[in-house]
């Protein structure tokens, strides 16, 4: 005759059962909460890494401008004045007379134009203002070329996540005209949050062997800066990480080298160039 369980194999059967289950839920709990933790530091990763190749980006299309027409007139009317004023005429013979130049060849009236740079460099410690051509068209056959005003900086920022929190920001400016200051004007979006250190430093003419903490192209700053862009910007950007306990700190170092600085070529620097 075949007998059932016994109450007490009953009861020992449903505690087993419920250690089981508490046991595969707390292990469910766990790794879900861990694969949060994980995705949610692979997505921090992520917004540095995208937060230093857009700073690359825009820094090696820096545009340094200036006006080629008006530096071959100059050049042009340094080479006519350099040229005698005359022709010693031989003996026994008779002067041809000389024709009288047009008033807009006279060098007398001819004057050298003066170029009016409105690109500049402006770079600080945490700071970073210059004129780019990295602007991407929005829209079809929009009137606005790839010319910008480039603005990096740091300012507070609310939480998108939390209103309620704030925290230290990196914020883009975008300006799609060149104005005289680069350092006004446009529009600012935040890039990422919780930004823990920015930093600068550059390198070029005039300070090829060591990186400093400042660059101004508008004469502000030393001589060798006056006109000229830096050959390359090292940036630095460390972010906060607070799913951790205590908050965990990432960071990236990246060197954004200029494509064209177009630096004005200083005569020494040209092979057989000479003075006037």
């Amino acid at each position: 005759m075949n007998k059932g369980f016994t109450l007490l194999e009953v009861v020992i059967a449903i505690v087993l059962l419920t250690f089981l289950s508490i046991f595969t839920a707390q292990s469910i709990q766990k790794a879900v909460q861990n694969k949060k933790k994980i995705q949610g530091q692979i997505d921090r990763e992520m917004e540095l890494r995208e937060s230093v190749n857009l700073m690359t980006r825009d820094i090696q299309l820096a545009f340094n401008y200036r006006d080629i027409n008006i530096e071959l007139f100059n050049k042009a009317l340094d080479a006519r004045n350099r040229q005698p004023s005359g022709t010693p005429t031989p003996p026994n013979t008779t002067p041809t007379p000389t024709p009288t130049p047009a008033p807009d060849f006279n060098n007398s009236t001819l004057q050298k134009k003066e170029d009016k740079i409105v690109t500049h460099f402006l770079g600080e410690e945490s700071k970073l203002d210059f004129s780019s051509l990295s602007r991407i068209r929005t829209q079809k056959d929009e009137p606005l070329g790839g010319q910008a005003e480039i603005g990096y900086y740091l300012d507070s920022c609310k939480s998108r996540k939390n209103r309620g929190e704030s925290s230290k920001c990196l914020w883009r400016r975008v300006t799609p005209y060149i104005n005289e200051d680069v350092t006004k004007g446009g529009e600012a979006s935040v890039i990422v949050e919780g930004v823990q250190t920015l930093q600068f430093r550059y390198i070029g003419p005039g300070s090829e062997e060591e990186w400093i903490r400042n660059w101004q192209s508008d004469g502000q700053g030393q001589e060798f800066m006056k006109g000229n862009f830096p050959y390359a910007v090292e940036i630095t950007l460390e972010l906060e990480d607070t799913r951790f306990n205590p908050p965990k700190t990432i960071g990236m170092t990246a060197v954004a080298s200029l494509r064209f600085p177009n630096n004005p070529v200083k005569k020494e620097e040209v092979p057989g160039a000479q003075g006037p």
